[in-house]
């Protein structure tokens, strides 16, 4: 009697035993399931975000994962301002702009030592008593935030990124902060190699001594505006100058001083052009002025306004040119009246600047065939 009970007892033990472990195996099959369908998810999102270079699309995209992956209810992304001391908010969902720029944040706030030793991604509740050192935390904490994590890229902070709670009002589990801190982490490749790009993308098309763009960049957007005019029956005007006397002032001052004089005169042509206007430096001491939908007496009368500006600006040591100012010879040339192409539209805005030249020099030609 004994025995069959201790049998029946043992062999009951034994069939939960196997059921737990059958049960424990399924939840960690499961388990192992969902973090390989997420770590398949996190590469393909990395894929996504670093297959462009322009930061709206990263940003666009990241937000669409990020409310897919983690159902937060708002998302907030600063990023440098103005100042470089502050990190303001230039992206936001799911939460209004006055609510967003009250989240401004100042370098010296102590959270970002805070994020640093949690590892740049904070939970909020896990660090609510800490709000009484950094203005920035009682304000996410006042917005009902539930965690932030910060952008950085090669020891640079770029920005932060705050998310609101979860449609479901339940807290974030540590899956899902991995989730945020990884996503955010590869946001912070994204945005820092389409910046970058940028910076040198930039620094190829402009001019090193004048900040100017360069010879390449204009001639590359002349024929832009040239096919832009020519599809939508618009005229479009070419400016080309040329400063006076520039190899007296070079041997008078020296070549430094001669380098000041052309940067003055870069920012004095950049302050006389409208917002759809493009100024580069051709070579040497010669500029040119893209004026799109400028027909021949609109660039005619923007030169000579350009001419007297340039006469009355306080250069340095001037007085040594002849005549005892600064002053340029400028050619204007029209398109589709005097040539329907980019090399000839240069050409003949380079022949109507040596005709200024030839009349005296300090006057505004335009090209005549």
């Amino acid at each position: 009697m004994f025995q069959r009970v201790t049998k029946k007892l043992i062999q009951t033990i034994r069939k939960r035993t196997c059921a737990n472990v059958l049960s424990q195996a399924h939840s960690l099959n499961r388990n192992l399931g969902k973090r390989v369908y997420h770590l398949s998810n996190l590469i393909q999102i990395s894929i996504q975000l670093n297959s462009v270079l322009d930061e709206q699309e990263i940003i666009n995209k990241y937000l669409v994962n990020l409310f897919g992956l983690l159902g937060t209810k708002s998302v907030v992304i600063l990023t440098c301002g103005n100042s470089l001391d502050q990190f303001v908010p230039l992206h936001y969902r799911g939460i209004s702009g006055d609510e967003a720029r009250q989240l401004t944040i100042n370098r010296s706030d102590p959270f970002f030592q805070i994020a640093k030793n949690h590892g740049g991604c904070v939970q909020l509740p896990a660090v609510q008593e800490l709000s009484e050192t950094s203005d920035f935390l009682q304000k996410v904490l006042a917005n009902k935030s539930q965690a932030i994590a910060t952008l950085t890229h090669r020891n640079e902070t770029l920005g932060l990124v705050v998310i609101g709670g979860k449609h479901n009002m339940a807290l974030f589990t540590d899956p899902e902060m991995e989730v945020f801190s990884v996503l955010t982490s590869f946001l912070s490749v994204a945005v820092g190699n389409a910046r970058l790009y940028s910076r040198i993308e930039r620094i190829s098309v402009t001019d090193p001594l004048t900040g100017l763009f360069n010879r390449r960049f204009l001639e590359n957007n002349l024929d832009k505006e040239v096919a832009r005019a020519r599809r939508f029956n618009r005229h479009l005007s070419l400016v080309m100058l040329d400063v006076d006397h520039f190899k007296n002032y070079n041997d008078r001052m020296g070549h430094l001083n001669g380098d000041r004089l052309l940067r003055n005169l870069g920012r004095v042509l950049k302050t006389s052009i409208r917002t759809c206007d493009v100024v580069a430096r051709f070579g040497g001491e010669e500029f040119c002025i893209i004026l799109p939908e400028i027909s021949s007496p609109g660039a005619i009368s923007f030169s000579e306004r350009l001419r007297q500006s340039v006469l009355k600006h306080p250069f340095r040591r001037k007085e040594v040119q002849p005549g005892g100012h600064i002053s340029i010879s400028v050619g204007t040339a029209t398109y589709p009246g005097d040539a329907d192409r980019t090399e000839e539209l240069l050409q003949k805005a380079d022949v109507a600047m040596y005709k200024a030249k030839r009349s005296g020099r300090n006057r505004v030609a335009a090209f005549s065939g």
